[in-house]
């Protein structure tokens, strides 16, 4: 016999009262399930496999549904810190349960006919998160992550979602990139941009076709390595170094922790390697469209944008004629 545990944590561990009802449950049943300890009820009429101190649970408490960052990081989002709570509840909501370090936030009634019983849509979440975030590059970070998860699909798609509560944010579609493959190459290559340099990621290098993380001013090849995809790497990472350096780049490798902790070395090693003469290759394409300006924070907003200010392609920062290296690598 299937339990009310059971029940409810085949459906993701939060079911309603109407849902065990049609699936045979009792009110006597509800009841023991709920004193012998195998579910919580975290508002009347529902009840939970979770936690009390997980947020989805903390939410339903509430009497709403987590939004924002909040709701992000149980998708996985790409964050540097847990994230406070946030709970969505619409504009016409009552009799809530006020928890102390839950903030809580009103929401047109038409955002509650899209996500789950415990979040609001990924995408209403988002357009939120960015503009609460504390730095521009936090902001790119969680778009960065959602192209990648497939949760925006194209440009014109993150501009109109990005624009939804700020239309500023818009212009972080230009600022990110779906092909950032983790935390690190998204946060990387923000700052870098933020400090000037032209980066073009996924390079394909090498007769294998071997992909750069970030290739710098068309000189440096960063890549960020994080322990878990390159704890069994050894070998290859220094054959793919080899062979950055036969394709005329100047291979680079930054870890979780210089990324995080140490960025200002980072920097200066690329600063260091980025002045480096190199040998004269065929010119290749590295500009891309001027990013929208990064403005000072206003009110409640830490970061704001401003109009982009498009190039056909950007200026070159070589100086004195220096060629930029071939991006294939020799042939087999």
């Amino acid at each position: 016999m299937t339990t009310i545990a059971e029940l409810v944590s085949a459906h993701g561990g939060l079911l309603h009262k109407h849902a065990l009802v049609a699936e045979g449950a009792t009110d006597r049943h509800l009841t023991a399930a709920v004193r012998f300890g195998g579910v919580r009820r975290p508002r009347r009429g529902w009840y939970s496999t979770w936690k009390p101190d997980d947020p989805r649970y903390i939410a339903v408490a509430v009497g709403g549904r987590l939004t924002g960052a909040s709701a992000l990081h149980q998708l996985g989002a790409w964050m540097w810190h847990r994230p406070k709570i946030t709970v969505s509840v619409p504009e016409s909501a009552s009799r809530l349960r006020r928890r102390s370090g839950v903030r809580v936030a009103w929401d047109p009634v038409e955002l509650s006919t899209r996500g789950t019983t415990w979040s609001v849509d990924p995408r209403d979440a988002l357009a939120r998160a960015v503009v609460e975030a504390d730095s521009l590059e936090d902001a790119v970070i969680l778009v960065d992550w959602a192209r990648q998860r497939g949760v925006l699909v194209d440009d014109d798609d993150a501009r109109e979602v990005l624009s939804r509560r700020r239309a500023d944010a818009a212009g972080l579609a230009e600022w990110s990139d779906g092909r950032a493959e983790s935390i690190l190459e998204s946060a990387a290559g923000t700052r870098l941009r933020l400090a000037g340099r032209e980066i073009r990621r996924q390079v394909p290098v090498g007769p294998r076709g071997e992909r750069i993380d970030i290739v710098v001013d068309g000189v440096v090849a960063l890549e960020t390595d994080g322990r878990e995809t390159h704890a069994s790497r050894f070998d290859k990472d220094r054959l793919k170094d080899a062979t950055m350096i036969l394709a005329g780049f100047l291979p680079m490798r930054a870890s979780t922790s210089m990324v995080r902790d140490r960025w200002p070395l980072v920097a200066a090693v690329v600063d260091a390697l980025a002045s480096q003469p190199l040998r004269a290759a065929d010119d290749v394409e590295i500009g891309e469209s001027s990013l929208p300006r990064v403005l000072p924070g206003r009110g409640r907003r830490k970061w704001r944008l401003g109009r982009s200010r498009r190039r056909r392609r950007q200026e070159s920062p070589w100086r004195g004629g220096r060629g930029l290296p071939a991006v294939a690598g020799p042939s087999a």
